[in-house]
């Protein structure tokens, strides 16, 4: 791996560590699992830097785990009143981010699909079990959306960080194979932070239900 593909990670990774940081302390402050505005636009710059690291790699499996959490993310930050306060401009150049991706691919995809059947540093049940990590990893933006919408507002349930735990522990067993430090760094902290607001929200809750 590069210098600079390494920065690159490194960078995600900093903005995903930046989101954790900001929710668990505001979450420790207020002794209840919150969903702050800074947790979803540090996910956001998270997101175009991994995009940006999973296509300098070739790696599929992070490629698509980043384009369909995108727009996750700027639903939250929409919920949130945050997104139309960025400039038209930026706002624009970021809902193309994915797009370009995505088309950036396509034209790519049959040396990407042989890289992905015939790639000697990953084989193919690695790339299908990384994928598969990285599904199980976005469904749990797939039930936050639902609950989110369903109440109007930006939510982190319990169910989120339970299944963000399973998803992270997929996630680092592919990174650990793979020998990527990047996903090793970043999931193995997160994995605790997970772990931490599933046991704030699960307190919170039963405390509501005892009153």
């Amino acid at each position: 791996m590069s210098v600079f593909i390494l920065i690159i990670g490194l960078l995600s990774q900093a903005c995903y560590a930046a989101r954790q940081l900001v929710q668990w302390i505001m979450t420790e402050r207020l002794k209840r699992v919150v969903s702050p505005t800074g947790y979803w636009a540090f996910s956001l710059a998270g997101c175009c830097f991994m995009l940006w690291y999973g296509w300098l790699r070739e790696d599929i499996a992070i490629l698509i785990g980043q384009m369909l959490s995108f727009y996750v993310y700027v639903l939250n930050l929409d919920y949130k009143g945050a997104w139309h306060k960025i400039p038209l401009v930026v706002r624009v150049l970021l809902y193309c981010l994915p797009i370009v991706a995505l088309v950036a691919t396509c034209i790519r995809a049959p040396q990407l699909v042989d890289r992905f059947i015939h790639n000697p540093e990953i084989p193919l049940w690695l790339m299908c079990y990384g994928t598969g990590a990285q599904l199980v990893f976005l469904s749990r933006y797939a039930y936050q959306v639902v609950v989110s919408v369903r109440h109007k507002e930006s939510l982190l349930p319990p169910t989120f960080w339970a299944i963000s735990i399973v998803g992270a522990s997929l996630t680092l067993i592919y990174g650990i194979i793979r020998l990527d430090p990047i996903l090793m760094l970043g999931q193995s902290v997160s994995i605790l932070i997970f772990a931490r607001n599933l046991y704030i929200g699960l307190r919170y809750t039963r405390k509501n239900k005892e009153k």
